[in-house]
């Protein structure tokens, strides 16, 4: 059985094509749309997977709403708005960004934008 995966906010669809090789994925089209807490617990009910983003609050409620919820991947550096104690009590991974990514693609763009401003 093929995992089912639930990405919170629009990610580039060469990332949503490599992940529907492995999983089953459903996801948030709407890239103005930050889903309700109600949406999460929805989706929490019937995913293995939550891949959340930035705005994202993955409270108790949620994590202990799914019974197969089995990790929740972060794209951030820290997982502020996660229940990190109510997965851990349940041995739910979260997953994050290393800090170390960021800077480095931070930095690369602020230079990238600075030449691009010069010309």
């Amino acid at each position: 059985m093929r995992p089912r995966v639930y990405i919170t906010q629009p990610v580039a669809a060469s990332a949503i094509e490599r992940l529907q090789q492995a999983a089953d994925v459903d996801w948030n089209r709407d890239p103005l749309h930050i889903a309700t807490r109600e949406e999460l617990l929805a989706a929490a009910r019937t995913h293995d997977v939550i891949f959340c983003l930035l705005h994202d609050r993955i409270d108790r409620g949620i994590i202990e709403a799914n019974p197969r919820l089995r990790m929740i991947a972060s794209t951030t550096i820290t997982p502020a708005d996660i229940d990190t104690a109510a997965a851990t009590e349940r041995g739910i991974p979260v997953t994050t960004v290393p800090a170390a990514l960021l800077d480095d693609a931070t930095a690369d763009l602020a230079w990238a934008l600075m030449l691009g401003a010069a010309r």
